[in-house]
């Protein structure tokens, strides 16, 4: 038999940003684009400016490092400083993504089946989301709230006396070609914990549920697009007729940085900002609210969209979990009628 061949030892390599063409691109142009938008009187706010300056001093040792000796071996290691910055770095968001994943699962989320809801909305509406806070707040508590009752009013049906349901959000700020594309992705329970008295003391017991049918997913979007939208009409984003209003409102900073408004509606619809070719179309964009009459389409399974608006939530742990009860002899609770 041959010899089981030794591992090599891991090292640590420095990483190399400035050999990325972003880092290149940013190296060699960032000062004249600067230059360039504050002559047309439109300079970009002073947070943008240092989030680019941070992302060049990023993993360069002559920016900051520390120097680390190896007890054993006596070996010298150089690492370089990194932003931490929230913008774009990808080393930088990359660790903050696995930090995040890491502390979740160790100390939050408790070992049950999860599904993810994941919500993106019409094109006009995604420049009112990024440029108003309070607004984003409001229609993100709208979607919180519906999916919360969808689970909650199944499991009433079940029998099952005061469910709770519980879920963690994140919002993320770009698509697929990196434009400006504002959506959610949501991870719920699939299923709810019910409360249940041991010794004097609550407790909570979770309860398996059976997974959301696509007419239930159609029927939860319908909910939240009509509700949205009268949330729209209400504080004077639409008129009563559902058209867009020309000059909604928007956040001090985008009012006061013309610069920054211009990037934002740019990215959303596709186009050029800056420069000799602004205004050019990059992408082919689709339709806007829709009209309101329109019928849900399905786009895939557990996947419907309506108004601009799309649901998608056929993403789900339930495989993994019902695999984990197995390896840790815990049966599975099939959830009936009867055993209510």
């Amino acid at each position: 038999m041959e010899a089981a061949k030794t591992p090599k030892p891991v090292t640590y390599m420095r990483r190399r940003p400035e050999l990325t063409p972003c880092y290149r691109i940013l190296q060699n142009h960032l000062n004249t684009f600067i230059s360039d938008i504050d002559r047309e009187g439109r300079p970009l706010p002073n947070y943008v400016i240092k989030e680019f300056d941070a992302y060049l001093e990023c993993g360069i040792p002559a920016y900051g490092c520390l120097r680390f000796v190896c007890k054993s071996c006596q070996k010298e290691q150089v690492v370089a400083f990194s932003c931490k910055k929230r913008g774009f770095c990808p080393s930088c968001c990359a660790k903050r993504q696995v930090e995040a994943a890491s502390h979740l699962v160790d100390h939050v989320l408790p070992m049950a089946p999860y599904r993810q809801f994941v919500v993106t909305f019409p094109i006009p509406m995604r420049y009112w989301l990024h440029s108003n806070k309070e607004l984003f707040s409001k229609v993100y508590r709208i979607i919180i709230k519906e999916i919360h009752s969808y689970y909650k009013t199944k499991a009433l049906g079940y029998g099952i006396k005061n469910p709770k349901s519980g879920a963690i959000s994140f919002t993320q700020l770009a698509g697929s070609a990196l434009n400006l594309n504002p959506h959610l992705h949501i991870l719920f329970c699939d299923g709810v914990f019910s409360g249940i008295n041991q010794d004097g003391a609550e407790t909570f017991r979770f309860r398996n549920l059976e997974a959301i049918t696509d007419k239930e997913v159609e029927k939860l979007l319908v909910e939240i697009s009509s509700k949205v939208l009268k949330l729209l009409k209400k504080h004077g984003y639409l008129n009563h007729d559902g058209e867009m209003v020309n000059h909604p409102q928007s956040d001090c900073l985008f009012r006061g940085h013309k610069s920054l408004a211009m990037a934002t509606s740019s990215s959303i619809v596709g186009t050029i900002a800056f420069g000799p070719n602004a205004g050019q179309k990059v992408t082919r964009i689709g339709s806007g609210f829709g009209y309101y009459e329109e019928i849900p389409l399905a786009k895939g399974h557990r996947c419907f969209s309506i108004n601009g608006f799309s649901l998608h939530a056929n993403t789900s742990t339930n495989t993994c979990y019902g695999e984990w009860q197995q390896e840790n002899k815990i049966l599975p609770k099939s959830l009936t009628r009867d055993d209510i």
